[in-house]
């Protein structure tokens, strides 16, 4: 199949990339859960995507944050796997199985066509989301322009709203990951895991270690959307926050959310880090299938 392949490379070399792809078949077999795979041509590359959980079940779609991975996303939402299927793409230019280049422009507003051709190719009109971190981003930029095809939407620890402030971030994890890049130590890891969240967990560690060695991080922040952008779209939002959050504290996000969004909005705080743990996650996902079945 044929590639776009105008972006940059995203891995230090092909061995970085086989490090990875070995690191997502391994934790997809370890999530225990039914699959299919597929390949298929976008505008801006290959798209690989998964289809996990029983195909009878209603679908959901779920992105993984930027810098991020399917599996490892899915680890956190497999609860909701008992009342649905979910749809979840790899992230053209991040780590993952599609094209290995970055030519996707969220300045642009390009996560939301993309978005848009995997949802065409399953032949979805109308679907719910499960989106956190960089991928709220990508998120908003579908529900700009295809707001009628949102039922709801899970926002968890979101990007594209309002961040924190900007010289903690760069000291506690933009310099880290670039000093680990290069000169990868165990005490430069232990930093950025724990700003990030994902302390004690072996897989998590073990994804940091790769991503931070071996891959080139998307470093520049995803865009925030204002009220103007936002206006027709009225969909149901359910937006989960911590205010431990280097990234996306809870209080900033919740105040802005309640500006920008025409529709109704559900604010719920935990006490988490960026990442939170498996324990916060099943309450996330019960309250997430409550929220769906209500929206």
């Amino acid at each position: 199949m044929s590639s776009v392949k105008n972006g940059k490379f995203v891995y230090k070399n092909e061995d970085s990339m086989k490090k990875m792809n070995e690191f997502y078949d391994k934790t997809l077999v370890s999530l225990e859960v039914p699959y299919s795979e597929d390949y298929f041509d976008t505008s801006f590359g290959q798209t690989h995507c998964l289809l996990v959980g029983d195909p009878e079940k209603p679908r959901i779609c779920t992105i993984h944050g930027g810098n991020g991975i399917t599996t490892l996303n899915l680890k956190l939402f497999l609860p909701l796997l008992q009342e649905y299927s979910i749809i979840a793409p790899d992230v053209i230019g991040m780590p993952g199985k599609s094209d290995p280049y970055r030519n996707i422009s969220s300045k642009k507003d390009e996560y939301g066509l993309w978005i848009k051709e995997v949802l065409d190719h399953y032949k979805e009109e109308r679907i719910s989301f499960v989106v956190s971190s960089y991928s709220s981003a990508m998120f908003l930029s579908f529900a700009k322009r295809y707001p009628e095809m949102v039922q709801s939407a899970l926002l968890l620890v979101p990007s594209g709203i309002a961040h924190g402030p900007i010289l903690p971030m760069m000291g506690k994890m933009v310099v880290p990951f670039m000093k680990y890049f290069f000169y990868p130590s165990e005490k430069t890891l232990d930093a950025v895991i724990e700003s990030m969240g994902g302390k004690g967990d072996p897989v998590w560690r073990e994804f940091f270690d790769i991503m931070m060695s071996s891959y080139k991080m998307e470093m520049r922040p995803p865009r925030e959307y204002k009220k103007k952008e936002m206006i027709s779209f009225t969909s149901p939002l359910l937006i989960i926050a911590s205010e431990n959050d280097i990234f996306f504290p809870a209080s900033r996000v919740f105040c802005k959310a309640r500006e920008i969004f025409a529709g109704p909005v559900t604010t719920v705080e935990i006490d988490s880090k960026h990442l939170p743990s498996e324990e916060t996650m099943i309450d996330v996902c019960k309250r997430t299938k409550e929220f769906f079945k209500n929206a």
